[in-house]
Formats: structure tokens, C-alpha cells, sequence
């Protein structure tokens, strides 16, 4: 069980001049997820200068894989078939230059944000950081990190010298932005979740504002919204009830995905399955909970975990190993 209690945070926020700041947005859901279409327009709101890349249709799963069109037009539809097959592989939408969609991968579509909008707008276009999501489905632990393309999207933008947070929420609708958005119906999920986004982004920015760098090169963060609004009414008042509580990736009752066989139906399930090697610690602070643990045990409390894109092993592991294999090397 949890060694100790986690440790809470309450946000501080102090004044950000959130028209200096360039934000990348992007996701794995696709362009049209009621989910992004939310914080898109209360980051907006909120004055920071929003650019949207999204896959064009759902893209869940697909981790860091990195793929760009191999044709100028869509072949298929994209999802909630918006746009339809045979309209340009990427594009924006009329009312808003800024809404893009790519046909790749979430990994991609940073790539296209970063490379191609300066290209596009003529400008230099630095952007201050990306936010990934937030996702249709929570992504908790270190399985969901090498499978999930939301935090897929945040750590290629790390790669590239860009601050990255993925934001996952625990609504698993699916919906299509134009049958499901309200950003007045303060019990909808996907408006909590951008409203909560924008205070964390605020957050950010005003530590940064004074520690020049609040996210080192190659960390970001890994965040995960519980049920809130319509789908925990104990949790409706997010501003005020919603806790911050600092997590690990691994831990007690962290789990990654798996499958079972249905022999009756002669086909495979997909299911979550707790392993040993998700609760070893070696790296951080052994005494935090795991993400599992926060999201689904602790009442309206968001996981807040930092992540580091490096994947070498800590010294003593490597030395422990290369020992053993000594003999390889003689």
C-alpha cells in the first residue's frame, strides 16, 4: 500500500500576461474530439495565442509512431467524417486559420506545428509550450506513457526543446464537437477539463515567470482528470473541490493493458493487469502514489506526474548490469 500521504499542491497563480504566450495544442482523439474543441476556445479565451494540430480522425494508441501522409487528399473520411474522404490531407477550418487537422499521428502532427504553421503564417513562431489533450480516457502509468498517442504528442515536442504536458480526462465519450460542446455548462466534463487546463497553463507560465525554467529540457508532465461534473456530482465544483496531488508513473495498483481469450466467442478482450515490474522504484520519489491510486481511490483529486524523456537506466542499475555481462566485454 501507499508508504505515506501524497503530497497536495493548491495553485498559486499570479498575473500572466497570456498574450505573450504561444501554445501548441494537439491531441490523439482528432481534431473534431469535443475534448481539444473545449480547451481550445478557454486557453483562447483565457488571451494566450493558440495553435491547434490534430490528427484528422482518432488516433488513440498509436504512442510516438510517427507518420505523415502518403497522399495530398484524404482517402478515407475523417472521423465523424469531418472533413470527408477527398479533401486536402491537412487544412484549417474556415472561421479559424488557427484549427488545424494533419492526416498522421499525433507525434506528426506536433512535428507539422512546429515546422510547417512559421512556414505557413510567413513569421517566426515560437512556441512556449505544448498541451496534449485532453484526452478522451485517462492514461495512468508508465504502460499508458509508451502506449497513449496524447503523451506520445507531448514528449516528441520535448524532443525538440518544447515544454510538454499531456492532460488525459476520464470521459470516455467519443463525441463530435458540433453535437456535444457547451462551454456555458459548467457540469460538462470536457468545459471542466479546459477550465481546469487554463488554471495548470496559468500555473505554469507564472512559475516560469520567475524561475525562467519551470519545466527543464527533456521533462514534461503527465496529468489525469478524474470523473467530474455529470459523471461525479461529488465533484461538481471543480474550482474549488478538484485537489492537485503530486504522482509517480509506477507504484502501487499501476497497471498496463493486456488482453484475455474468450474461448466461447473465440476472440480477445482488452483488459488492464497490475505486473510486479510496475511497482519497482528507481527513480524519483518512492513515497508518492502511483496515478491508478490517485485518479481511482482518492475522491476528485487529479495525478500530477514528471516524466524525463531520458531512458537510460540510473547508474547503479548500469553498473549492476554491466557487470553482470563483463565477460561480453573482456
Amino acid at each position: 500500500m501507499i508508504g505515506c500521504a501524497p503530497r497536495v499542491q493548491e495553485l498559486k497563480i499570479d498575473h500572466v500576461d497570456a498574450s505573450s504566450k504561444n501554445i501548441l495544442l494537439s491531441n490523439d482523439d482528432g481534431w473534431a474530439a469535443t475534448n481539444i474543441r473545449a480547451t481550445y476556445y478557454k486557453l483562447k479565451d483565457a488571451g494566450y495565442n493558440v495553435y491547434m494540430v490534430a490528427p484528422v480522425s482518432q488516433r488513440s494508441g498509436f504512442g510516438g509512431k510517427f507518420d505523415v501522409p502518403d497522399s495530398p487528399t484524404l482517402e478515407t473520411d475523417g472521423g465523424f467524417a469531418y472533413p470527408p474522404a477527398g479533401s486536402p490531407s491537412w487544412g484549417h477550418e474556415q472561421t479559424d486559420d488557427h484549427i488545424w487537422y494533419f492526416n498522421g499521428t499525433p507525434a506528426s502532427c506536433v512535428a507539422f506545428g512546429l515546422q510547417y504553421l512559421p512556414e505557413y503564417y510567413n513569421k517566426s513562431l515560437k512556441f512556449d509550450l505544448i498541451v496534449s489533450g485532453p484526452n478522451e480516457g485517462d492514461n495512468l502509468g508508465e504502460a499508458a506513457y509508451t502506449g497513449s498517442g496524447t503523451i506520445g504528442a507531448s514528449y516528441n515536442a520535448i524532443y525538440q526543446g518544447v515544454p510538454g504536458i499531456a492532460f488525459s480526462g476520464n470521459n470516455f465519450n467519443n463525441s463530435f464537437f458540433k453535437d456535444d460542446m457547451n462551454l456555458t455548462d459548467n457540469m460538462s466534463p470536457a468545459t471542466i477539463y479546459g477550465t481546469k487546463i487554463v488554471e495548470f497553463v496559468n500555473s505554469v507560465f507564472a512559475a516560469q515567470g520567475k524561475n525562467k525554467q519551470v519545466l527543464p529540457a527533456g521533462v514534461g508532465l503527465n496529468v489525469n482528470f478524474p470523473n467530474v461534473g455529470y459523471l461525479n456530482e461529488t465533484c461538481t465544483n471543480p474550482k474549488w473541490d478538484l485537489t492537485w496531488v503530486n504522482s509517480r508513473l509506477t507504484g502501487d495498483f499501476a497497471s498496463g493493458a493486456d488482453i484475455t481469450y474468450n474461448k466461447t466467442s473465440d476472440s480477445f478482450v482488452w483488459t488492464q493487469t497490475a505486473w510486479d515490474a510496475l511497482e519497482v522504484c528507481e527513480n524519483g520519489d518512492c513515497k508518492l502514489p502511483s496515478e491508478n491510486y490517485v485518479v481511482q481511490f482518492m475522491n476528485c483529486s487529479a495525478s500530477v506526474s514528471v516524466f524525463n524523456v531520458d531512458y537510460d537506466a540510473n547508474s547503479y542499475l548500469e553498473r549492476q548490469v554491466q557487470k553482470s555481462l563483463s565477460a561480453l566485454f573482456n
